[in-house]
């Protein structure tokens, strides 16, 4: 089965959806409104819908493209169940779980704004697309998976409309609250915007209560020891939030029309 999959991903259309980057859906996660429930439904998506994964799977280096991310699967144990599998790919998946052994899920897709990442079932999300498409073609669907949409943070979704518009880059944090000896409010989820060299605003976001706050600058004696919490945030690790991803995340009203919710 892994060789089929790699074959797949390999023979489908060049300069087409597998040689896009997979783009990270933790981060695309991180962005989503979790101040009220998410809106459920039952929905055939285009395999080049879904544009990004867990990075936490560790299967493709970050960056990947599909075509490549593809390479990276194992398949352990898929062979047993291969004619199960290729169904699985061609039928509707509603609450079905994945053939192979181990599984015992469905597939959940979530949407966050105009963005659609794998929710959970990584590895047969990026196995179905690469067969899907060398097998099927760029027009090829998941048939009725289980999706759910997120509104971006109203706050969030502001600060990246200027960023597009402004040209500023947006950068992104995330660190369990154990490797950082910060104040818990400030160990999570932490956003950058940079205005230019050496100018930049930095935010807590709370995606739980819709909060994006700054981070001021503390005292002039605790800015020069680079002591105080904006300097020690600073120093954390962020990764560029690229303009494309963001651009698609504010473009939401196709999804916004999928699930029926208001604008």
């Amino acid at each position: 089965m892994k060789d089929e999959i790699h074959r797949s991903a390999k023979q489908a259309l060049k300069g087409g959806v597998m040689d896009a980057e997979v783009y990270d859906g933790d981060m695309i996660e991180a962005f989503a409104s979790w101040s009220k429930p998410s809106v459920e439904r039952i929905l055939d998506i285009s395999i080049g819908k879904l544009i990004a994964l867990s990075p936490q799977t560790k299967f493709y280096p970050p960056g990947s493209s599909w075509r490549d991310a593809a390479q990276g699967l194992h398949c352990d144990g898929w062979d047993k169940s291969r004619d199960k599998i290729v169904s699985y790919f061609t039928s509707d998946l509603l609450d079905t779980s994945f053939p192979a052994m181990g599984s015992s899920s469905e597939l959940r897709i979530g949407f966050v704004g105009g963005a659609v990442y794998c929710r959970l079932g990584n590895h047969r999300a990026a196995a179905a697309k690469a067969w899907l498409a060398g097998n099927h073609g760029e027009s090829a669907v998941f048939k009725k998976a289980r999706s759910y949409y997120c509104d971006i943070v109203p706050k969030l979704k502001e600060l990246m409309q200027m960023c597009v518009e402004k040209g500023y880059g947006l950068k992104y944090s995330h660190a369990p609250d154990n490797h950082f000896k910060l104040p818990i409010q400030f160990s999570y989820n932490l956003v950058m915007v940079e205005r230019g060299a050496s100018n930049f605003d930095l935010y807590d976001l709370n995606s739980l209560y819709d909060s994006l706050e700054p981070i001021e600058t503390g005292s002039l004696f605790s800015r020069l020891l680079k002591l105080d919490t904006r300097s020690k945030c600073a120093r954390r690790q962020f990764q560029e939030v690229p303009i494309g991803l963001i651009k698609i995340m504010l473009d939401d009203s196709e999804a916004i029309e999928l699930f029926g919710v208001e604008k």
